[in-house]
């Protein structure tokens, strides 16, 4: 089945502008709260709501449904992956930083061998 509006750009456009807005505002506040892995997240759906954006305009209701349902499902994913930031202290040693969403996990380390060890314990489970 395709569809279309009187206007297909226009209903579009204001649509995703209006996506757009609110995902800034969800931005600022994760960045304000210096969570990183909500803004690792946020910025991939930004990637994925600007690439449907430039997707032509007809389609098929089924094939959007399914195109909207993989992106999400893959948004989903990637909140449940490990996050592994490197950083540097006051000294400019080097330091490590994880978070495991699932577990509600974090270290803070200057031992990549500390930081590899815990990723094997709470990532992989060995």
């Amino acid at each position: 089945m395709t569809y279309f509006t009187s206007h297909p750009g226009d209903v579009g456009s204001i649509h995703q502008a209006n996506l757009l807005t609110l995902l800034s505002r969800r931005l600022e506040s994760a960045k304000a709260q210096h969570n990183q892995s909500l803004v690792a997240a946020l910025e991939y759906e930004y990637q994925q709501l600007t690439a449907v954006a430039t997707q032509p305009q007809t389609a098929s209701a089924g094939g959007y449904l399914q195109q909207l349902w993989a992106s999400f499902a893959q948004t989903l994913s990637e909140w449940n992956k490990v996050q592994i930031e490197q950083g540097f202290n006051a000294q400019g040693h080097p330091t490590w930083s994880a978070y495991n969403p699932q577990l509600g996990e974090t270290i803070l380390t200057e031992s990549k061998a500390e930081m590899h060890q815990w990723i094997r314990k709470h990532y992989w489970g060995k």
